[in-house]
């Protein structure tokens, strides 16, 4: 039981982008920066958009945990092609785990006050609202870099080894260099289609019989 459920760990970087996606149709209602204060204060008053930003910090949650199983088999798959003391192994993970620690910790700031008018008294203040929307999405930004920087480390991998399609260095190169443009948003899609380019072949991959090995001589 066990050994099936390990055979779709690889997948969960697919889990993962799907979660992040679903989790933005509970968020795509809210005022933008240069919105009125009014805006701001009747957002925040409708209990319905309080509990859809609530249930969009949870899928975010649950992406969260998807991407650390993903970035689990990410490592074993650039191990394998490294060896030790596999330096750019180390380097994409480091990476990946940057990435979404700083992606998790943009969204608790982008739904913190829609948490905080929900469990207590809190009195919205429009330019409170406005900052932490900003900071939400400059910390997405940064993680969309951390994104780039394993993305980087993947395909410096995937290049001289023959372990990796060259496909997949191509594309982990097109994301690298995406992710770096992440303030006009659109090319962080670039970064999500990536991961699930990996996370597919990753999987095909853990599918496939290992090969036999060679026999020991006389």
């Amino acid at each position: 039981m066990f050994l099936r459920i390990a055979r779709w760990v690889p997948a969960s970087g697919i889990a993962f982008v799907v979660l992040v996606i679903v989790s933005t149709f509970f968020t795509g209602d809210s005022p933008d920066t240069d919105s009125s204060d009014a805006s701001w204060i009747s957002y925040y008053a409708d209990s319905g958009n309080r509990h859809q930003e609530e249930i969009s910090f949870f899928l975010i949650g649950l992406a969260g945990l998807c991407f650390l199983q993903f970035l689990g088999s990410v490592r074993g798959a650039l191990a394998r092609a490294e060896g030790e003391p596999a330096r750019i192994t180390t380097a994409a993970i480091a990476s990946g785990a940057a990435f979404i620690t700083i992606a998790i910790s943009a969204h608790v700031f982008g739904t913190a006050i829609a948490w905080a008018v929900s469990s207590s008294d809190y009195v919205v203040n429009p330019n409170t609202a406005r900052l932490f929307s900003t900071v939400s999405y400059l910390l997405f930004v940064m993680s969309l870099f951390a994104a780039s920087a394993m993305a980087i480390a993947v395909a410096t991998l995937a290049f001289v080894s023959p372990a990796f399609p060259a496909w997949i260095a191509w594309f982990s190169a097109i994301a690298a260099l995406a992710g770096l443009f992440g303030i006009v948003f659109f090319p962080s899609l670039v970064v999500l289609a990536w991961i699930v380019a990996l996370s597919a072949w990753l999987f095909v991959q853990a599918g496939r019989p290992a090969p036999a090995a060679a026999p020991t001589p006389a």
